[in-house]
């Protein structure tokens, strides 16, 4: 065979895919396996020929794009390749171009991104064992939140975009609900829609996923007497706060434990027992009443819970308890501002979709990697070592343990994980922060128009 100018044979691009493949993201490689990325596209029965860039390629490169700093799909391929033909300088000059990397993002149907998301949180959950149980329930959270996109108008057609009180918006946005755990912050489910399709609908489409006995927390939007009853009916417990409709004064009081702690009686309109027959027309509930200092200013706050018994659920105790439900917001602005999901960069519904699975996905394995540095460093709450640090961790160690001899690679795995335990959040029980902007905004005017269009109204002959 032909030799090239260094004395070394042409490569194929089958000895640059296995080289590329056996180099890159080594940190999270425990967590998304080759074998489990290989079964997941046989069990979708993905069929693919041999690229450059295979589908084990295309993972790491979709869940390091989404913890890299850079918020950019190309930056974090050039990252990739770069380390990649640092080991292997034979490779030098033979990079895919964007189009082909777009192309091999795009050749990945949805459904093997999926299948991936459910085995990883699945091997989230068996760690997050012993973390999220309260009186013998697994404590889950639920809510909402809105992620935006580039305007073109395939996705204005599919997600829809805001229309305020200001007029309409540019950019389309999409709902996105998830179940979390509460003690480890590990993702479930989610569910996607349009920016007007209600939360309650999405929450209903994986409420199948919860084991019957979780205990779910909600706030305002997921509480009502025929939601009450639809987690009833799943087996599930529930802690909400009350509806900022009801009268609790014209509640019927069935058992009273104290003027601030009672069973009520609420009553399902005929409108749902229309629709379902099968409903029954009251539902008892629990009350508790709460005065909180929520902003510097004093709330009273009603509370409506599914555990009756006073003495096995404290009312003080399960009023703590919905405190934790502040954390799924902590999870949103992990999603949003350090994973860069606030503005998604995909330009097809389809892509929007596999663009938010995959940085749901790369949560879960750094979440995966922090219980596992709890539970080397004997950490009682997991949820106090930091994330963003965890991150830098983990894009700081796969170089070494990509590289290193093999019989090296268990001590620098071990050292990683002593690293990601050893930098722990303070611990600040009813911490208040300002929701205030402290520096000012650069006094440029906003751009209503495309650059293009900018350019071209501004263009000089």
């Amino acid at each position: 065979m032909r030799k090239n100018s260094i004395g070394q044979e042409p490569q194929t691009t089958a000895k640059i895919s296995d080289a590329l493949q056996s180099a890159i993201f080594h940190s999270i490689r425990n967590v998304v396996s080759d074998e489990l990325v290989e079964q997941t596209c046989r069990e979708v029965n993905y069929r693919f020929r041999r690229r450059k860039i295979t589908p084990i390629v295309t993972v790491l490169h979709m869940i390091l794009s989404a913890i890299w700093p850079e918020e950019s799909f190309n930056a974090c391929w050039q990252v990739l390749w770069d380390t990649f033909v640092s080991w292997f300088p034979q490779f030098r000059g033979q990079s895919p171009s964007r189009r082909r990397v777009a192309e091999a993002r795009g050749r990945l149907p949805l459904k093997l991104w999926t299948g991936l998301f459910q085995k990883v949180a699945q091997q989230a959950q068996q760690r997050s064992d012993g973390y999220d149980t309260w009186h013998g329930h697994r404590v889950v959270l639920a809510d909402g939140t809105c992620l935006s996109m580039m305007r073109t108008p395939e996705l204005v057609k599919a997600f829809g975009v805001n229309t305020g009180y200001h007029g309409r918006r540019r950019y389309p946005l999409a709902q996105l609900v998830t179940l979390c755990l509460a003690g480890t912050m590990i993702i479930l489910d989610y569910a996607i829609g349009r920016y007007r399709q209600g939360e309650w609908s999405l929450l209903n489409t994986i409420l199948g996923l919860l084991r019957p006995g979780d205990l779910l927390i909600a706030d305002r939007h997921f509480a009502g007497a025929p939601y009450y009853l639809r987690y009833q009916r799943q087996g599930l417990e529930f802690l909400t706060r009350a509806h900022h409709r009801l009268k609790i004064a014209k509640v019927k009081r069935v058992i009273r434990y104290s003027p601030h702690d009672f069973i009520g009686r609420l009553t399902v309109h005929k409108l749902y027992r229309r629709r379902d027959p099968s409903l029954p027309a009251h539902l008892d509930v629990r009350f508790l009443q709460a005065v909180l200092r929520i902003r510097g200013r004093r709330h009273v706050v009603w509370f409506v819970t599914s555990p009756l018994d006073p003495v096995r659920y404290p009312a003080d105790q399960i009023i703590a308890l919905y405190a934790r439900r502040w954390r799924i917001e902590t999870l949103f602005h992990e999603v949003k501002i350090i994973l860069s999901a606030d503005v998604l960069r995909s330009q097809s519904p389809e892509g929007i979709r596999k663009e938010i699975v995959a940085r749901l996905t790369a949560l879960n394995v750094v979440r995966t990697l922090m219980l596992e540095a709890a539970a080397a460093g004997q950490i009682e709450d997991p949820l106090r070592i930091s994330f963003v640090h965890a991150v830098r961790v983990i894009l700081s160690f796969s170089p070494a343990l990509g590289h290193a001899p093999l019989a090296l690679v268990p001590g620098i795995y071990h050292a990683m994980l002593v690293e990601i335990a050893s930098h722990l959040n303070p611990e600040r029980p009813g911490r208040l922060e300002p929701r205030a902007v402290r520096r000012d905004h650069k006094d440029y005017p906003s751009l209503h128009i495309t650059r293009a269009q900018w350019k071209a109204r501004h263009h000089v002959a």
